[in-house]
């Protein structure tokens, strides 16, 4: 597969995001590339690590879950690291007709996925502001 071999020569840097208190390690997807590549065809991800997309400028930025292999919880965050929508238990999609696509109630700047569990775990909610 063309797409999984792109992803396992990626290269990201990391970031630490809190969360209420909470410490993240985020891999950061700032290319088109990597943003296109996501979480795809990773086989797990650690409770306390994420992917942190970095867009350009704010908008409505969807994401689907073809070709994951867990489940996953997403945050979308505005300039100021504010949480502006957020998503639970997102299921990987089997087909590619079959995938549904999210997207936020209110432009973003940024899209942090977790490990699905995260946001009741750490008790997010909208409005709550993280930092980096």
């Amino acid at each position: 597969m063309m797409l999984e071999w792109l992803q396992k020569r990626q290269r990201y840097r990391t970031v630490m995001v809190t969360a209420n208190g909470s410490r993240l390690r985020a891999m950061v997807a700032d290319t088109p590339v990597k943003r296109m590549l996501g979480l795809m065809y990773r086989p797990s991800i650690k409770d306390d690590a994420g992917m942190l997309f970095i867009f350009a400028r704010e908008g409505y930025h969807s994401l689907w879950m073809k070709n994951m292999r867990f489940d996953i919880d997403v945050l979308w965050l505005d300039r100021s690291l504010k949480i502006v929508d957020m998503k639970e238990r997102l299921r990987p999609c089997g087909s590619l007709l079959g995938c549904r696509t999210y997207s936020p109630m209110r432009p973003a700047l940024y899209v942090l996925e977790g490990k699905s569990g995260l946001i009741s775990a750490k008790r997010l909610k909208k409005g709550m502001r993280l930092s980096m």
